[in-house]
């Protein structure tokens, strides 16, 4: 899923550069429809948004790697989002989406912050014996599959030491061990729905991309002043840069408990 994840992240930036080349052949030709303007306006709020939402990403990052190992949330769990690579949360944070609080841990002091490092860890807290606090009320929608795998590890050490606990119950032993098969059923199932995400963004952005390459000779030109093919052929770009542009936009809203 992650390999699918960086895959998808790249081509997205790949699709915001291209954006940018489009809108500035776009500009340079004169008396284009006022349609063309409004198409752009909407090119423009996308691409500001999942740059905006890697941002967000990489600073929460930083605060719950700063909060982690003081959340109580165990050494292997605190390790696992220590090691996390920014490009890991950007990926999750532009396909999954930030959280309807659209609070950064960033912003909280305390107490907060170590709810919120909890609740950012999403399954981790599980592991640590928390359970709620991470599937209720996690500050990136990210939470949840970042969670999931820090806490897949988390489980999977658990129960490796079950037999060096004669405390614990055939019932303790039954949970973990559904816990982490729902686990990794939810993992297979995103990454299905990440690649087939992955494979429009490709297409759309091909298109995109020779839309762009044909038109080049209409740069600095008066759009009135071009043929009827050329004209045609721009309205394709213009469509072709919205459609792109929509797609950075597109989110995969994983299943929590109980859905």
């Amino acid at each position: 899923m992650t390999d699918t994840g960086l895959a998808l992240l790249r081509q997205r930036e790949r699709s915001t550069d291209l954006l940018a080349l489009v809108e500035h052949l776009v500009n340079s030709i004169a008396n284009t429809p006022k349609s063309f303007e409004t198409a752009f306006e909407g090119v423009q709020l996308n691409r500001t948004a999942f740059v905006e939402a890697e941002e967000f990403a990489r600073k929460d990052l930083e605060a719950a790697r700063a909060s982690a190992i003081g959340a109580g949330a165990g050494i292997s769990v605190g390790a696992a989002v220590a090691s996390l690579a920014p490009a890991a949360a950007m990926w999750t944070a532009t396909t999954f989406g930030a959280a309807s609080t659209g609070t950064a841990i960033s912003t909280l002091s305390g107490a907060a912050a170590t709810n919120a490092a909890l609740a950012w860890l999403g399954g981790g807290a599980l592991a640590a014996g928390g359970g709620g606090t991470a599937m209720g009320g996690a500050l990136l929608a990210l939470a949840g599959p970042i969670g999931w795998s820090v806490a897949g590890a988390a489980l999977l050490a658990s129960i490796v030491l079950f037999t060096k606990k004669k405390s614990e119950t055939r019932e303790a032993k039954h949970q973990a061990l559904l816990a982490l098969r729902e686990n990794t059923a939810a993992v297979r199932s995103l990454e299905t729905q990440i690649r087939a995400l992955l494979e429009r963004s490709t297409s759309v952005r091909e298109l995109l991309r020779d839309n762009y390459t044909q038109s080049l000779a209409a740069f600095g030109q008066d759009f009135t002043g071009l043929s009827k093919a050329d004209q045609a052929r721009l309205a394709s770009l213009v469509n072709s840069a919205s459609s792109c542009a929509g797609l950075l936009g597109t989110r995969i809203v994983p299943e929590t408990a109980g859905d």
